[in-house]
């Protein structure tokens, strides 16, 4: 049987996938704890800023 890539050549390539995935993965994890404080602090904001609905009196 002939394949298309070597054993070694393989193994290699998915080391190298893993390395590449977990890298994505950090720096993901890393922008989302950045940005989660933000957004908290954000979201309260909006909240306090709401006005109360106003009655129409006609």
């Amino acid at each position: 049987m002939n394949s298309a890539m070597p054993l070694f050549k393989r193994k290699k390539t998915s080391q190298m996938t893993r390395i590449v995935l977990l890298v994505s993965f950090i720096i993901l994890a890393g922008r989302l704890i950045f940005v989660v404080p933000g957004a908290i602090e954000h979201h309260q904001q909006k909240k306090q800023d709401v006005p109360a609905p106003a009655a129409v009196t006609r």
